[in-house]
């Protein structure tokens, strides 16, 4: 099985693959290899896979908590937590650092704090602007929230919230120069889903090769037996791999793919 994040591993700034790229993940398909893609994006924002390649089939999506079927547009499965915690982890945060804007994700549903900037370009779902603790359906199940604080250093605020929840929720990042900390259910990793997915295809650790670039990859990357840290990905995930893939830009997860079949 192939593993791989999406943005900054195969997907660039402009959410489209490379051609190599494409070519290379259709001969790993063609070899009765499976691919899956595991990313911290919404299900809601797919649509680049669905554009450019041919049966996606199924897509581990927001950190873990959604297994999403893109040809059929079905939730396989979700691991959600609940408003209140959110509303608790909130308070708590809101008190350390009281500029704090919050954003939480619904399975349906986007709500964001007012001045919460966001991508029209991307964003298909109505989003609610107004204070979340106000627009929130109590007892809706929460896929994820997020918290950030403008003008924060990215790697302090991301610590900082990390140990204020202290495992009470899953706390990761995905976007290395922007202070935004992505929330999640306890436990939560795009590993733990891979895992449960690998294992309902019969396919143990030791036989995966994963691809990623930021701290949201990091346990999927040293889960897998062959973990790919992208070269030009966050230091922190580079050192902690200490197995590369070549950057993006020099079509890296293609490369070790086409090298990966060649010797096979």
């Amino acid at each position: 099985m192939i593993a791989s994040d999406l943005d900054g591993t195969v997907l660039g700034p402009d959410f489209r693959f490379r051609p190599r790229t494409v070519e290379a993940i259709t001969a790993a398909r063609d070899a009765g290899i499976h691919v899956v893609f595991v990313t911290g994006r919404p299900k809601r924002w797919l649509h680049p896979l669905h554009e450019q390649l041919e049966d996606v089939g199924v897509v581990i999506c927001s950190n873990g908590a959604v297994v999403y079927d893109l040809q059929t547009e079905c939730i396989i499965e979700t691991s959600l937590f609940d408003v209140r915690e959110a509303f608790g982890i909130m308070g708590e945060i809101s008190e350390l650092f009281p500029e704090t804007l919050y954003a939480a994700e619904t399975l349906d549903r986007v709500f964001t704090d007012p001045g919460w900037s966001r991508s029209d370009r991307m964003e298909i779902f109505p989003v609610e602007e107004a204070p979340i603790k106000d627009c929130l359906p109590h007892g809706a199940g929460v896929v994820k929230l997020l918290a950030k604080l403008d003008g924060a250093v990215p790697n302090e605020y991301f610590e900082h919230v990390r140990d204020l929840v202290d495992g009470r929720l899953a706390v990761t990042h995905s976007v290395a120069a922007a202070p935004l900390v992505e929330i999640g259910q306890r436990g939560l990793t795009k590993a733990r889903t891979l895992e449960r997915f690998a294992a309902e295809h019969g396919i143990a650790s030791e036989h995966v090769m994963a691809f990623g670039d930021m701290p949201n990859d990091l346990e999927m990357l040293t889960w897998a037996g062959r973990g790919y840290a992208m070269a030009d990905g966050h230091p922190g995930v580079v050192t902690a791999v200490g197995r590369t893939a070549p950057p993006f830009d020099e079509d890296g997860v293609a490369q070790v793919i086409e090298n990966y079949l060649h010797d096979a």
